[in-house]
Parts: structure tokens; sequence; C-alpha cells
């Protein structure tokens, strides 16, 4: 790879709790942020982009909600999530509009040579209560897994104002797998299907301050993909062939005191086909990979008979990418491009380039890149109608985000790995909303914004049984010479897992710090800092006898009190007791 990227293994994930967004905070450049207690809206944004610059794919799923062109995480749980790959800057050389930011690969359910099955139970704090179950394993030419998982909290009261609490019910199952079809052929299937209940609070007075209401969100997420995969040599191609579709549908239903306020259903369908060719010469081993992808997407709005926000919009897009590396000894070199017809927007060129060359005599590599991305207008910004509140703007042009990165990986012996990556890039005509007009609307602003920062992780594996893992982020991002919002000026991760093979216990630590950054007061409109925090959490966990175990975690064990988002109040500490079947 010639650009930065982290992996979060399962006891990392594990340390921070039952929310993915929790475990992305170890990784450097990544800013989350909450809109309340658990299931408020969480956005993800890297190395200062906007939340819906990064492109989140699930079992190669792409998981954003077509409507806000974004993704909840808080609509994500752990249980079940294998493994997470995090690439950071510029991708939509080969990822598409979606990805100015960058890139997180989720994966779930891996194949697992023999029969395994888990299972787990926790309760605690805010009168939570989350119990999920796992099987994965091999029959034959089929290997893949599945689970379920189910979690409940009364929370908090997200105004802060004292009065009732704002709950979140979250149920989940999904599967993947691999069957093979014959030598060389196989397919690969992956679904999932989301089920929840958000209360909130809302501003009904807009005062620019939240209200105790009795407002509630019942959200359906289901994604299904389906691929077909023929090895080198399988169909009398030289190369490697996929080709694959793919369905996201979000169906949303907001109550107001159980009185029906709206719905709204976003729909998106990819196919696409990609092949892959391998090849040694000219000193050096090759790689080339060719996509052509088709993809549209549907939004429907629905508040009632005669409702001046009902609507149905419909955008798609299609794009032929390739993407090529070569490795040469030492030295790696990559490039790639795409190009996308739109129906909507003008067609986009992007690309990216990049070098790597490993110093051996001092376990080091050195690495840069430099990359185009766009990003197009999204549904609700096109088209998005509140009555007296908000309207969209079919006049939008897609943001574009030029950047560089320059990185070196440093390895000292197989105990320690430390890296160190600067980055700088610029977006012009970032989307906004104007709160100026009555009613609002979205406008792409004439200055730049400009994002430049500086990260360092690195793992430690100091004994057998004892890893340390760690980052820190210091980064600017400003618009106009402005501080952009929600955007903190540093970001640290430290996390300590102990795993004694010789001993019935292991344990955890972790400590996520947020810098300083500033917000929006929709009170006067004008921008206010909110101070930096740091949450700590922590997890013991005892054998009782083979493949059970008895654990207790814990939350903001420092029970700091902390903002996200200006308004909204977050939880304080929180402590669970649980029980494991087959870790």
């Amino acid at each position: 790879m010639t650009s930065a990227v982290t992996l979060l293994a399962p006891e990392e994930i594990e340390l921070r709790g039952p929310v993915l967004a929790d475990a992305l905070r170890a990784v450097p450049g990544l800013a989350v942020s909450r809109s309340g207690p658990a299931g408020s809206l969480t956005d993800v944004r890297l190395r200062g982009s906007e939340a819906n610059h990064v492109l989140v794919l699930i079992d190669g799923i792409e998981a954003s909600v077509p409507f806000t062109g974004g993704f909840n995480f808080s609509q994500t749980p752990a249980f079940g999530v294998e493994r997470v790959e995090v690439l950071r800057g510029e991708q939509s050389a080969l990822w598409g509009s979606d990805a100015i930011g960058g890139v997180i690969n989720i994966l779930t359910h891996a194949g697992t040579p023999d029969t395994r099955l888990s299972a787990f139970a926790e309760a605690g704090s805010f009168e939570t209560r989350q119990a999920g179950g796992s099987l994965s394993g091999t029959r034959g030419s089929l290997s893949g897994g599945m689970s379920a998982s189910l979690y409940a909290t009364e929370g908090i009261d997200a105004a802060g104002l004292g009065g009732e609490e704002d709950g979140f019910d979250l149920r989940g199952v999904s599967a993947s797998g691999t069957l093979g079809l014959s030598l060389g052929i196989s397919v690969e299937g992956a679904a999932r299907l989301t089920a929840y209940t958000t209360e909130y609070d809302a501003d009904t007075d807009f005062d620019g301050r939240l209200n105790d209401t009795a407002n509630e969100t019942d959200g359906l997420r289901h994604g299904a993909r389906l691929a077909v995969i023929a090895e080198p040599g399988a169909i009398r191609l030289p190369w490697r062939s996929e080709l694959a579709l793919s369905l996201v549908s979000d169906v949303a239903e907001n109550l107001d005191a159980g009185v029906f306020a709206g719905e709204t259903e976003g729909r998106r369908w990819q196919a696409f086909y990609q092949g892959t060719a391998n090849w040694s010469g000219w000193g050096g081993e090759h790689r080339l990979t060719v996509l052509a992808e088709h993809e549209a997407e549907r939004f429907s709005a629905f508040s009632g008979p005669g409702a001046g926000d009902n609507q149905v919009r419909e955008l798609s897009n299609d794009a032929l990418a390739f993407d090529y590396s070569a490795t040469a000894g030492r030295l790696s070199l990559h490039a790639s491009a795409r190009q996308d017809w739109n129906e909507r927007f003008d067609d986009a060129l992007t690309w990216r380039i990049g070098a790597a060359h490993a110093f051996d005599a001092v376990g080091g590599r050195l690495r840069a890149s430099f990359g185009e991305g766009v990003k197009n207008p999204g549904i609700y910004e096109l088209y998005g109608f509140f009555p007296g509140f908000f309207t969209g703007n079919p006049g939008l042009v897609p943001e574009r985000s030029r950047g560089w990165e320059i990185g070196w990986d440093q390895q000292f012996g197989d105990t320690l790995r430390l890296g160190l990556s600067a980055y700088g890039s610029t977006l012009d005509d970032e989307i906004f909303t104007d709160f100026a007009p009555v009613p609002a609307t979205a406008r792409n602003r004439a200055t730049q914004s400009e994002r430049r920062g500086v990260e360092i992780e690195g793992e430690w594996q100091a004994y057998p049984a004892l890893m340390v893992r760690g980052s820190a982020t210091f980064s600017e991002a400003e618009e106009n010479g402005t501080p952009e919002i929600r955007r903190p000026d540093r970001l640290a991760s430290l996390s300590v897992t102990w795993s004694p093979v010789d001993r019935p216990f292991r344990a955890g630590f972790a400590a996520d710090h947020v810098g300083e950054q500033t917000d929006t007061d929709f009170v006067a409109f004008t921008n206010v800092s909110l101070p930096a925090y740091t949450l700590v959490s922590g997890r013991f966990a005892w054998s009782v006898i083979d493949r059970l175990e008895l654990y207790v975690r814990g939350d903001n064990l420092l029970d700091e009190e902390y903002r996200d988002v200006v308004g909204y109040a977050a939880p304080g500490r929180g402590l669970y007791l649980g029980l494991r079947l087959g870790h």
C-alpha cells in the first residue's frame, strides 16, 4: 500500500463496548461525533472530511443511507465484526464519489475450518441489556457464518433537562459465506437485516435548544450482495473475474407522541464486473484490476396525503475504473483512475498515484501518494424539503478534493511497529447549509476548505501476553481561514490488552482523547468551543470453566461530562456484567 491504512483486530473492537463507532476512536485521523445518548446520530470524519465523505462497506455492501449519503454508526453493533480496515485519504479513483475522506471496510463472519459457536449476554447501567450468538464453520464446499444480536437501553435524557430518558433498541441478523460450485468457480453471498427504535428530543419552540419531547424513529435496513467469482483459467480467461449485484434499502418512520409524522425510504442498486490479472515481467510483479459499475438510487418521502414534502427522486451513474500496481525489489508503484458518467451532474475523472520504497537495512518503508476525489450532492441536498425550514437546491455541483500524503513505516524486530503520516488536502465547492434565507437551503461555497495534519500510530508486543497500541493526530481543518465544526485539533488513543495463556483471566484498558473543537450554537447562530475530553474504558474477564467466561466492563470510567454536539447530553459512567460462551 502507498496510502495509510489501519487494521482493527477483534480484541481491539471488543475492548470498547457494543457499538463499533467507539472502537473506531482507535484509528488515527478519525473523529466520532454522537448527538446524544446511545442510538443517536453518530458520524465519523476522516482527516477533517465531512461525514458523508467516508465510504462504508460491510461485507462488500455499500452501507451509506441513500437519503443523506452518510452512515449512522449508532446502528452498527460490534458483535460479529471480525476485522475493520480503514483506508485514509482521497480514494474516489477506485471507490467512487463517497470516498473523499477514505474507506471503512467492515468484515464479519469469516469462515472457520471447524464449527464454532459463541454466545453472550450482558446487563448494566442505564437499564442496558444485550445478547447475541454466532455460528461459523465449513461443510463441504460451503464456508461462512451468521450472527444475531439484541441491544436495548433506557438511555439518558438527550436534552439534558432531567426529563424522561430517550431509549434505544437495536435488533440485527447477518450472514455471509462462500459456496464452491466447481474447480475455480465460487459464489459469495452476504445479507444483513437491522431493525431499530430510537427515542429523541426535538426543538419544538425553535429557540436553538432541545425540549423534552416524545419523538421516535422506527427504522428497518437491509442489505444483500451476491457475487460469482471465477479464478484464472476456470472460464478460459487468464484473469480472475467477479460479477456482483448488491442492494441496500433503508426505511424510517417518524412518530411524534405516537402520531405518524412522516416516512422516508431509500434504495441503492449496484452491479459491477471486476477483472484482475497478475503477471511477472520487466523485472517485477504486476497487478491490474479493471472495474465496470452501474449504480442507481431511489428516494421517496411521504408525510400524509397532499403533504408538500411528498416526492420520489432517482439518480444513476455508470463508471469505468482501473487500478495498477507493480513491485520490483524494494520499489512499489501504484496508479488508479476512474471515469464516472453521471445522469444528473457533469461527468468526472478522478485519479490517484503513489510510490513506496523499502529500506531493509533499517527496517523502514517510505511511501507517498497524491490524488483527487469527488463527492456528488446527495438526494437530500438536491431535493430535500421541510415546509418553512429547508428546501433543496437542484443547482448544486459536486465537491472536489485534491490531496497528498507522505509517510514512513518502521519495524523494530518482531515486536514494535511505528507509522508516521503527514497529509494535506484542498476541497472546492464544499456543500453547506445556508441558514440566512427562510427556508434554509444547500449551497456550494465559493471559498476553499484546507485540511492538513500529522498522524502517528504504533503497536508494541511488550511480552507474549501484553499488547500495547496507540495513536495520535494533530490536525487543522479550515474554511476560508475559519475552523470547521466538529473537527478536533488533537486526537489520541491508547489501549493495553493482557491475555496470559497460563492464567484463567484476561484484561484490557483503553483511553481515547478528543481535543478542543468548535460547533455551531443555534441559539445565536455562532460558533462556540467545545472543551477536550478523555473517555476511559476497561474490561476484565475470568474463565469460569472451559469456554465460559464471566466479565465486567466499564465505559467512561472517569465519568467525564462532555459534548460532541452543542445541546446534546452524553452518557456518564457505565458498568456492565456479562457472560460469554465459546470465546
